[in-house]
This record gives C-alpha cells, structure tokens and sequence, in this order.
C-alpha cells in the first residue's frame, strides 16, 4: 500500500475509537482539535481520557466492541491491545469510510502522521510506518525551525494576498510581490506593517515593488524570477 497525503475535514463528522489505553489518548486528542464528534468504546480508559470527559466532544461507552457501535460512523480506530478483537472489529467495519488500525496501520487505510500546526500552516510527517521514532525526531526538528511566531508571519501571508488580489496590480506584480514577501525581511512585525500601508497606496500610484526593493534582498521589480 502506498498512502496518499491528504487533508480531510473531520468537523461534525462521528468517530469511533475502539481502545482506552495511551494510543486512544491520542487519537482523541487529534479527532477533538479536527473538530470530530468522538465515541470511545472500552471497558476501562486512562486517567487522561476520564478527565475530558464532558469536557470537550468525547462520549465514553463503557463496554467491550459490539459491531452496532460502527454503523453510523465516518471514522473508527482500532487501538486495543488484543490482535483478535482487532480483527474482529476491523471485520466488521467494511461500509466504514475511514479505518485507522493502530497496531498494524497497513490493514487499514488511514494514517496518523506526525503533526503539527502553526496557525494555517500544517506539517504532516510519516515514515508509512517503518520508523515512528525517525518520525517523532524529524517532527521535533521541523517544530523548532518552524516555531511558534510562524503562525503570525502564515497570518500575514494569508491577509497580504487577500489585499493584493483586491488591488489593480497586474498579474506578473502580485506574483512578484507575494513572491518577495518570503523574505526573512518579513518575519519583522513592524516591517509587515509598513507593507500593509504600501498596499494600500498603490491604488494612489506607490510603487509597492520598489519599495519591497529596498526592505529585501532583491526580489522585486528589478528582479529575474
């Protein structure tokens, strides 16, 4: 099997996870900040699972698997520490779009990769299974070059190309701009607010590229792209 990448709204949707022990854990964290409706099914849970109950989008079922417990799911995940319940249950998730089976994520088509997020920036590392520590060491490496105040430089983005596909520019100058904006120049808080300001005068003839001329390296309307 060869996965596929893929992000998926989970916002509404009902999961299931079969499992109370430290994978479920985390599971439920994930399904909980997707925005999942989550179902555990398990006689006993951690200590963890006990204390978000009720307090976050998390039902507890405190009983073993039943296969009515899948009907009506989008999601289930099989975490218990027994391989033949496993494939009891994973027996009976056939019509269930989305099977995670923790143990053996080759029997089923869903993945949990390392992941984290800077704002509406995602980061998503998977070694399919064959080495979760290399996973968990290049996921920790990534977390320290992209770290917490990327999440206002990603928000900074995302608010620039909105004014810029509002403004007369031609289409090789917003490339050219939302190109230069990647520039370390930009990480500066002070420095996205001048750019916002510039933006904002083009419409009164500044000349936007050439002043992000002067903030950066180079990239800009003087520039070979």
């Amino acid at each position: 099997m060869k996965p596929t990448p893929l992000m998926v709204d989970l916002t509404g949707k009902n999961a299931v996870i079969v499992g109370g022990g430290k994978v479920a854990e985390k599971r439920a964290r994930v399904l909980v900040e997707s925005g999942a409706l989550v179902t555990i099914i398990s006689p006993t849970i951690t200590q963890a699972l006990q204390r978000k109950i009720g307090h976050s989008t998390i039902e507890w079922k405190q009983k073993d698997f039943d296969s009515s417990d899948v009907q009506h799911t989008y999601l289930v995940v099989i975490a218990t520490d027994d391989e033949g319940t496993n494939e009891q249950i994973l027996a009976a998730c056939e019509h269930v779009p989305l099977v995670n089976v923790a143990s053996k994520a080759e029997r089923g088509n869903l993945h949990f990769p390392g992941h984290f997020s800077r704002g509406k920036l995602s980061v998503a590392v998977s070694t399919n299974g064959a080495s979760p520590m290399l996973t968990s060491r290049i996921k920790e490496e990534l977390e320290q070059k992209y770290d917490e105040d990327y999440g206002v430089y990603i928000d900074f983005l995302f608010e620039c190309r909105r004014l810029i596909k509002q403004k007369p520019f031609a289409s090789d100058e917003k490339r050219l701009i939302l190109q230069a904006l990647l520039d370390e120049a930009f990480f500066d808080t002070e420095k996205q607010q001048e750019l916002r300001i510039q933006i904002d005068r083009s419409e009164e003839g500044g000349d936007t590229l050439e002043w992000i001329d002067r903030q950066t390296s180079g990239v800009g309307s003087g520039s070979q792209v």
